[in-house]
This record gives C-alpha cells, structure tokens and sequence, in this order.
C-alpha cells in the first residue's frame, strides 16, 4: 500500500509566492553570508552558516531555477562606481 499523495495531487508552488518567499529569505540570506567574515573558515558554526546559504540557494534554484539570483539581485556596495 502507498503512503502519501499521489503526484497529481501536489501543489505547485505560484510564481508570485515563490518571489515572496525568496524576497523574504533576502536579509537572512545576507546576514549569514556576511556573518562568514567574522567566522574562522572550517570551524562548525562557519560550516553550519555556509550550508544554510546553500540551502537558500537551491530553493531558489528549485523555485524558480536560478540559483544565483541573490547574486545578481544584490546592490553593489556602496562607494565603488558602480551605476
């Protein structure tokens, strides 16, 4: 006996949604990648952060099949010429 629903039953997730989703995850996604600065490279809380960011970024990849859109969505930093 199968558990589960079958596959016509799931629901896909709605472009609109899948952009609220990943607008919300935005500042989140930010404050970890900038927390891996103050983190020395290797050690479980560095590791730990940076999987969370790759998380996020195959959800967007999954969502909507971009797994750099919070690269090319990020602003530039400030003072360097850019626009």
């Amino acid at each position: 006996m199968r558990h589960g629903h079958s596959r016509r039953s799931r629901r896909m997730m709605t472009p609109e949604i899948a952009d609220r989703l990943l607008e919300s995850l935005r500042p989140t996604r930010h404050l970890l990648t900038r927390s891996l600065a103050d983190i020395s490279i290797g050690c479980p809380e560095y590791r730990q952060i940076d999987r969370m960011v790759q998380e996020i970024d195959g959800l967007a990849k999954l969502l909507i099949g971009d797994e750099t859109h919070f690269y090319r969505m990020d602003p530039p930093a400030s003072g360097n010429g850019d626009r």
